[in-house]
């Protein structure tokens, strides 16, 4: 019974309120965000599996400690990856931690160059290169010196790459931008995060992001929305569903 409504709920507009409300009823205070976060990544893990075989090419783009890698390298052992981490700390653990995968201690943007890096010690998946201090306000920035680089030039053009993870604080558009050239050529699935007020710091619209996107010659569907063969978002839907991870596509999912 316990596995049958597992499934039932799974992926539908009730399942976030009800594990929250099961948690609580088991002592867990965990915020209703992070029980939606915790729905994100097993989405986010599926995709993962479903897209990649064992010798697809992928790129993690803020790759913090390294949670999206491991599954990545799961499921494409012999795939050629690389992951970006400009928190110097950090980018060092993920050289220890997978030493097959080519480790660059960039923020990846738009253009090549210096440029400054906010990072929250006490919450450094929320640093970025934006203060952002209307996400958790009363948390100390700590300013740093980071390189910044364009995806288009820090990869091999003649690598076939098959998905490309980015969550990078509100910088997606900047992302995007500098890596036009090798997702117009590869088409790749792109799990994204994204949320119009962060994306707007960097003048960049959730409108104008869902055009770059169509312009590469991709879809945009919610994680769970691919996952169940739905259609993509239109345009006046996209950013506006109360949600914050995405994925662009280049084709629906097709069930057996």
């Amino acid at each position: 019974m316990k596995s049958f409504f597992k499934r039932l709920i799974k992926d539908s507009p009730v399942e976030p309120p009800i594990r929250w409300m099961i948690k609580r009823s088991h002592g867990i205070r965990m915020p209703y965000d992070l029980v939606i976060n915790e729905i994100y990544d097993r989405q986010a893990s599926e995709i993962i599996s479903c897209v990649l075989d064992v010798s697809s090419n992928a790129v993690d783009v803020g790759c913090h400690k390294g949670q999206y890698l491991r599954e990545i390298l799961k499921n494409a052992p012999d795939g050629c990856h690389f992951a970006f981490e400009p928190i110097p700390e950090l980018a060092q653990v993920l050289r220890d931690d997978f030493p097959s995968v080519d480790v660059r201690s960039n923020a990846l943007s738009d253009k090549p160059g210096d440029t400054t890096f906010f990072v929250i010690p006490e919450a450094p998946a929320l640093s970025g290169l934006d203060e952002r201090k209307f996400v958790s306000p009363d948390l100390i920035r700590k300013a740093i010196t980071v390189t910044t680089a364009r995806l288009d030039d820090s990869i091999p053009s003649g690598l076939s790459i098959r998905l490309i993870k980015i969550d990078v604080e509100g910088a997606e558009g900047l992302v995007l931008s500098g890596a036009r050239e090798t997702i117009t050529r590869n088409r790749p699935y792109i799990i994204f995060e994204h949320g119009s007020a962060s994306s707007d710091l960097f003048g960049v619209s959730s409108a104008s992001i869902y055009q770059m996107l169509v312009s590469f010659g991709l879809e945009v569907s919610t994680l769970n929305a691919w996952l169940s063969g739905a259609p993509p978002l239109t345009l006046e839907a996209f950013g506006k569903g109360g949600g914050w991870y995405y994925l662009a596509h280049p084709e629906s999912r097709k069930h057996a």
